[in-house]
């Protein structure tokens, strides 16, 4: 670049990249915690955040799972120190060179799955792309809804079919009933399925609305990483096939159902 072209630029532009680098470095990586978590915001924020000039996305979501209340909203990030990710709104330039820093952070979007497909539809082509690492957490099937069966299958539509990644972490919700070790019940937990038994249910019909979702998160493809974390929270004592099927299901989680889902999900490397 000449002189004169030099001189027309920015005084930040003409610090050289190398610098810059660093400088993006510093303002967008969060040294403490490499996750960023998105979250559908409470009414409040998205009111005041109205009158911005750059506008997110917004959606319908349940404000009230009791009543199935909806509302509208916006997703946003749970404010994380260190961290200042308005430079990537100074320039195109600035927004192409830093974003990759940004995105390169693991995106989790806890129980919030509304927020999923707007954030990723306002992204820019090349943050989509910067994208390796995402976090996505399943409800429990008993108290999962048609709307959360949707919102769950557009994303992972979108994911499977926008996205290169190389790692998620997928968060499932269970449960254990717990007083099961007490013999006076009856009930043991010690019934689990193998990668061979969820290949099965995965055929059932009968099982597609509780297990259907399963299909949707395994057509993400291409995979390095895939990590399954179980979170068990009580529940009652079975008295139905469903409820039966749920606790052996969650007991199975962070083994057969992982085995499971590494196969369809996880390239292998030779």
């Amino acid at each position: 670049m000449s002189e004169s072209s030099m001189t027309r630029l920015p005084p930040f532009l003409r610090v050289p990249a190398e610098i810059r680098l660093i400088i993006y470095e510093l303002l967008l990586s969060d040294h403490d915690d490499k996750i960023l978590r998105i979250r559908t915001e409470d009414p409040a924020t998205y009111q005041s955040r109205k009158g911005e000039e750059r506008q997110r996305r917004s959606f319908r979501y349940i404000q009230d799972r009791m009543r199935s209340r909806s509302g509208e909203s916006t997703y946003g990030l749970i404010k994380s120190p260190g961290l200042h990710p308005s430079i990537l709104g100074v320039s195109r330039q600035i927004h192409a060179e830093a974003s990759h820093v940004l995105y390169s952070h693991t995106f989790d979007f806890g129980l919030d799955v509304e927020s999923i497909l707007p954030f990723l539809q306002d992204l820019t082509p090349n943050a989509l792309s910067s994208i390796k690492r995402i976090q996505l957490t399943k409800r429990s099937l008993p108290y999962t809804k048609d709307f959360d069966r949707c919102e769950w299958r557009n994303a992972c539509d979108y994911i499977s079919k926008n996205l290169s990644l190389l790692q998620l972490d997928l968060v499932v919700y269970g449960g254990t009933p717990s007083l099961a070790n007490r013999p006076a019940l009856h009930w043991k937990q010690n019934s689990t399925y193998t990668k061979v038994d969820f290949a099965l249910i995965s055929k059932l019909k009968e099982c597609e609305d509780d297990m259907g979702w399963v299909k949707q998160v395994a057509a993400i493809k291409g995979l390095q990483v895939l990590n399954v974390k179980a979170v068990l929270e009580h529940c009652p004592i079975p008295s139905s096939k469903a409820m039966a099927f749920f606790v052996n299901f969650s007991a199975s989680i962070e083994e057969g159902f992982t085995d499971y889902l590494k196969s369809h999900m996880v390239t292998q490397i030779s």
